[in-house]
């Protein structure tokens, strides 16, 4: 069972990855995995947001959270989020995001739910200049009086 749950934890993070190759952008500044925290199997990504500005407007993504803001040095943090035992996708959570540089005070956004593929998802936009390392600390609060989940992990723009 565990090796089955680990396997489809991999498919499912090899599609996240392929979505970004198949986007025909530079993956040179983005950053995914999975953290797990009280049974809330956390895949994240953080992408440019010249990715996003890349599709046509009539795309889906163009226009999600009101479309990404004009400016350089604005990444997209997005997550997926699987029950961890049952890897049943996680569709009724109350996301957000605190971003910051490492050892001071982030900024925290609602991370707003989108659809990617079908799939829900949760996402916003951040700005992170460069050379600069980053601190994102993600918080899951679902329904139904489970245990909020916490997952943190670190970003460099390069």
């Amino acid at each position: 069972m565990i090796a089955i749950n680990i396997a489809r934890l991999a498919a499912v993070a090899a599609v996240a990855i392929l979505a970004l190759l198949v986007s025909g952008q530079s993956m040179a500044d983005t950053h995914s995995g999975y953290l797990v925290d009280h049974g809330v199997a956390v895949y994240y990504a953080v992408i440019p947001a010249e990715m996003i500005r890349g599709h046509a407007k009539q795309h889906p993504e163009a226009t999600m959270h009101g479309g990404p803001p004009n400016r350089p040095h604005v990444h997209h943090i997005m997550v997926a989020l699987f029950d961890a035992a049952s890897l049943e996708r996680i569709v009724d959570a109350q996301v957000s995001a605190t971003v910051g540089e490492v050892g001071l005070a982030g900024r925290q956004k609602k991370l707003e739910p989108f659809t990617v593929a079908g799939a829900l998802t949760y996402g916003n936009y951040f700005d992170m200049q460069p050379n600069t390392n980053y601190r994102v600390a993600v918080d899951v609060k679902r329904l139904a009086g489970k245990d909020p989940a916490r997952v943190e992990f670190e970003f460099k723009h390069q």
